[in-house]
């Protein structure tokens, strides 16, 4: 489990794979694998490279309603998730589909995969006693990191964040804005103790309001911690 915020640079652009990662423009690197189907031998082997290294990996494959570049069902993301998890650090599955993808979720903890049960909201923020119920599930998901991202439309919406955030003791929490708003709630959601910062590698973000993953490091690096 992090002890401390770190920076995970996202792909989902077959051409990152030839990238040469390095632990100065991210701690982890998330491989999203619904959009790197046809990659997949080649995704194995930057796994198996970087699974000596100092980088850390984290694998997902979204279904489309939470971002996902694929039509994939539950038991295609979990073959896929289960291809690779031995080689993984990490392991994200969308709380909505975790029930139907346990077999995938236990395997990866199993081979030692720290597991994120994901939420999205690409419309809104919900209410705090909604976000707090995402919490609840994913605690009873037997997940390690609850992982919330949604859509901020006004400053209320950070300060309900960040409330979540300072007030949530029984799992580790990763907590992200997107749209407009999001490059200064993603920082500030660091510097609260958001344990999985994202940012993006190569030149295009993975979702709306992201930061390059190098300037997120090095802020989060430079920035004191509340």
């Amino acid at each position: 489990m992090p002890s401390s915020p770190k920076t995970v640079g996202s792909i989902a652009d077959s051409s990152l794979l030839e990238h040469p990662f390095s632990n100065e423009e991210s701690d982890i690197v998330e491989f999203r694998l619904d959009s790197l189907i046809p990659q997949l031998p080649i995704v194995k082997n930057v796994l198996l490279k970087l699974k000596n290294s100092q980088i850390q990996t984290l694998i997902t494959a979204r279904c489309a309603s939470e971002g996902g570049q694929s039509q994939l069902d539950p038991s295609q993301r979990s073959q896929l998730i289960m291809g690779l998890a031995p080689l993984a650090n990490f392991v994200d599955i969308e709380l909505a589909n975790i029930e139907q993808m346990q077999e995938a979720a236990t395997y990866a903890q199993n081979m030692g995969c720290i597991l994120v049960a994901s939420h999205h909201n690409f419309q809104k923020t919900p209410p705090s006693d909604q976000l707090k119920e995402v919490i609840s599930r994913a605690i009873d998901s037997g997940a390690d990191i609850a992982k919330i991202a949604v859509f901020h439309q006004s400053v209320e919406d950070i300060f309900r964040c960040a409330d979540i955030i300072q007030n949530t003791s029984s799992i580790a929490v990763s907590l992200m804005g997107m749209g407009p708003l999001a490059p200064a709630s993603r920082l500030l959601y660091a510097q609260l103790g958001s344990v999985l910062n994202y940012g993006y590698l190569g030149t295009k973000p993975t979702a709306p309001g992201q930061w390059h993953a190098s300037q997120l490091n090095q802020a989060i690096l430079n920035s004191p911690q509340f």
